[in-house]
């Protein structure tokens, strides 16, 4: 649910993790009142006062990242006076031509924004420039993109996502040893979150961590193969980190056929992991929020519009466009019963569109 890209955007997000630490409210703190705010305090939202279009383009609705990206999006439009004239997938990562192909119909459709999650981190950049030239503005749809031309971003940090996990393993038990799976070569996001974790894992003190290789892909299966083969070669760690949560079900299913008491910590609720949250085979799990960045970019964009403040916008010069992060929540066994799942990441189960490859 993320993408590949070049360690231009890791600095980005390290420099960014403490500013958005002051800038961006606590989501734990807030979770309580999310149910009457949809937009869990980021922003007041507004109502378009001038009517516009905003055309979408993301890597794929395979997952419920981006599907709630794109309901967020869709549903945020509905409220506030915005129309979303069509969301296409490029259908993986890596299909960057099926992308630029949706990126000219939507140019022909005459929209004013286009939200853009990119299939891959660099080349994006002649193609938005041919769109700023033409007067419609790009927008960073959840993963980063190499491009000066792009207007503004809503991701998350991927490095600070690692030290929750850590975090998290370490109040625990600060002389457990944990086991890494780190998931895919050649990810950005793979690769931060793993950074983020041994940094953070290294100011626990007597913490030992067992690093793995990366390699293999994102489904259950390989975490279930990876987790298994480094609990065999590691009888004395008690803790899994994976990076996504395909993974994660994948090492617990790995501890229960091992019958080790290993607990597991990883990234992206699913309503299959609530029930291994609650009987603690899963320790943690970050909460990815795209409902809430599909809702931010409609935000912002009528805000960019109408040339309103657009606050929490990160500008520095590791990023070549503003950006907006939503800091990690940690979902565990003691607030996973009521935690908004709904509001933050997983869309109806009746929500269906039209996506166009």
């Amino acid at each position: 649910m993320q993408q590949q890209g070049k360690r231009t955007q890791a600095s980005a997000l390290r420099c960014a993790a403490a500013v958005a630490g002051a800038i961006a409210f606590s989501l734990a703190a807030a979770t309580a009142q999310a149910a009457e705010d949809r937009l869990i305090g980021l922003v007041e939202p507004l109502v378009a006062q001038k009517p516009f279009n905003i055309g979408v383009t993301l890597v794929h609705l395979n997952d419920d990242f981006w599907k709630g990206i794109a309901y967020g999006m869709v549903d945020e439009a509905k409220r506030s006076n915005v129309k979303i004239v069509q969301v296409s997938v490029a259908g993986a990562y890596g299909n960057v031509r099926e992308q630029f192909a949706q990126l000219n119909a939507l140019k022909t459709r005459g929209v004013d924004y286009i939200a853009l999650g990119a299939a891959a981190f660099n080349g994006f950049d002649p193609v938005i420039k041919q769109l700023k030239d033409a007067g419609i503005k790009t927008v960073a749809a959840g993963i980063p993109v190499n491009s000066a031309n792009v207007a503004f971003g809503v991701t998350q940090d991927d490095a600070a996502i690692g030290r929750t996990l850590a975090g998290a393993i370490c109040k625990k038990d600060r002389n457990g040893k944990v086991v890494t799976v780190p998931g895919p070569a050649g990810a950005e996001w793979v690769r931060l979150r793993h950074v983020g974790f041994l940094e953070e894992a290294k100011k626990c003190g007597p913490l030992t961590v067992y690093d793995g290789a990366f390699g293999g892909g994102l489904g259950l299966q390989d975490g279930l193969k990876r987790a298994s083969d480094l609990l065999v070669k590691h009888p004395d760690a008690n803790f899994v980190y994976t990076p996504q949560i395909s993974l994660g079900m994948g090492a617990v299913q790995a501890a229960k056929q091992l019958k080790r008491d290993a607990k597991v910590v990883s990234s992206a609720m699913v309503k299959e992991a609530v029930p291994l949250l609650q009987d603690g085979q899963l320790l943690a799990v970050v909460s990815e929020p795209g409902i809430i960045m599909g809702r931010l970019i409609v935000q912002y964009a009528i805000r960019d519009h109408e040339g309103k403040p657009m606050p929490n916008l990160i500008r520095d010069k590791a990023s070549p466009y503003p950006y907006a992060l939503t800091p990690p929540t940690l979902i565990t066994p003691d607030n996973v019963k009521t935690f908004p799942l709904n509001i933050f990441e997983i869309p109806p189960a009746d929500f269906r569109i039209d996506a166009l490859q």
